[in-house]
């Protein structure tokens, strides 16, 4: 019984959003010792738990880069019948914007797959590797300049600066296909969850592939109204219900700051 957290799965890494064609740093959203942990609902019911984090690594080539990382788990009423244990790494190149690696390592029910995407961002060119049965395949696929995986994607958007009525358009590599994702701003509200009252920006994101424009399961996402961008809330119509990421507590990173400017008074 997937429905709980195949969903989920978009919105932990997500939770997934988007990516500019150029990636403004001026902004400072984000930075290394930033944690969020989100409690993940299906039809109300606590099903799972969600963390996002950014730490730093250098690569094997001596290249300072940001690990995002995102897990996926399921709470034990749902280990029953559904055990969930997913984590996705994002190695991403603070310096150009770009991530250079993306690791999925997914454990669903009885399945198990594992997932690389090398990014080669001067030559545009992903190579995906999939681990899956004990199978394992390799392929190379042509990707447009500056295009992110589905992890660093979100971390990108939260340093634009995004005004209500904006809608702006995006890459990302997905499943062997390249991804337009436009996202709009629809307006401002205030949201109360678990970590307390914020007053946030609503953003819905659109996946477009090929001229068309696909809108099942849509997706909303309540972000911070300000320069942190913090993910908030994020909710998503399924085949039996919906499902939603609720924020439980964050750490800013060491760059940040140490408050969020639009925390709404409790």
């Amino acid at each position: 019984m997937p429905f709980p957290f195949r969903p989920f799965r978009f919105l932990a890494v997500a939770m997934l959003l988007t990516l500019p064609a150029q990636y403004a740093h001026s902004q400072g959203a984000f930075a290394p010792g930033e944690k969020l942990d989100f409690v993940l609902k299906w039809n109300g019911i606590a099903a799972g738990d969600s963390t996002m984090s950014v730490g730093n690594m250098t690569s094997s080539e001596g290249i300072p880069l940001f690990r995002i990382v995102s897990t996926a788990r399921s709470r034990s009423l749902i280990d029953l019948f559904y055990p969930v244990r997913n984590r996705y790494e994002s190695r991403f190149d603070p310096a150009v914007g770009l991530p250079r690696k993306y690791l999925a390592h997914m454990r669903e029910g009885g399945k198990k797959e594992d997932r690389a995407l090398l990014f080669d961002q001067e030559r545009h060119i992903v190579t995906r590797i999939v681990n899956k049965d004990d199978r394992t395949e390799s392929r190379v696929y042509k990707i447009l300049p500056s295009t992110q995986d589905t992890l660093s994607s979100l971390y990108v958007m939260r340093n634009e600066t995004l005004r209500v009525g904006d809608r702006v358009g995006f890459r990302v590599f997905e499943s062997r296909k390249n991804y337009e994702l436009i996202v709009e701003v629809l307006g401002k509200e205030e949201i109360k969850v678990a970590a307390g009252r914020f007053q946030t920006l609503k953003i819905h994101p659109i996946i477009k592939y090929g001229g068309i424009f696909r809108r099942k399961g849509e997706l909303f996402i309540w972000i911070t109204d300000d320069r942190h961008h913090l993910p908030v809330l994020m909710k998503s119509k399924v085949a039996i219900g919906s499902v939603t990421a609720e924020l439980a507590g964050y750490t800013l990173g060491d760059e940040a700051g140490d408050s969020l400017e639009n925390e709404a008074p409790k």
